[in-house]
């Protein structure tokens, strides 16, 4: 019995496609959460060092909003995600960023672990016939911390 190459160049595109489908989905995100106030493309800012930083919202110059950033990360500080949401307003042309309060929320849970055993299931050393059947894990609580840090994206409109 032969087999047919083109069949199996099907088989394996089929196969294939999704996998690449998910890694280029995966693959491609930033990772901030971009809501945009506005249709309208603006070119981006050359620089990431061209974006201001602000703590409020300047009351002598008028502005537009261009969208609200938000990233949370567990393993990254608050300098490193700011730096994140003004590369993400670089490239939708914003001029500043207004920054609110970074968020430390913590989360928990308990995980459970297998105890060890070094005679079996049957062993003396825990509870013996019937009672070590019933000690088989032991939890392990555990806390996850995550930061995250929001900021709008603005537009000078006077310039």
């Amino acid at each position: 019995m032969t087999r047919n190459p083109s069949k199996a160049l099907f088989r394996m595109r089929d196969r294939l496609f999704p996998l690449l489908l998910i890694l280029c989905t995966t693959a491609c995100s930033s990772g901030a959460d971009t809501v945009r106030f506005t249709s309208q493309d603006y070119p981006p800012t050359p620089s990431v060092s061209d974006v201001a930083v602000l703590e409020k919202a300047p009351e002598d110059r008028s502005y537009i909003k261009l969208a609200q950033i938000t990233m949370g990360n567990s393993k990254k500080s608050g300098a490193n995600l700011s730096v994140k949401i003004r590369e993400e307003a670089a490239k939708l042309g914003a001029d500043a960023v207004i920054f609110s309060d970074p968020v430390m929320s913590f989360s928990g849970g308990t995980q459970y672990a297998p105890v060890y055993r070094p005679w079996g299931y049957y062993s003396p050393y825990y509870g013996g016939y019937y009672g070590g059947a019933y000690m088989t894990t032991r939890p392990i609580p555990y806390k996850t911390r995550k930061n995250t840090l929001s900021g709008v994206a603005i537009r000078f409109t006077d310039t």
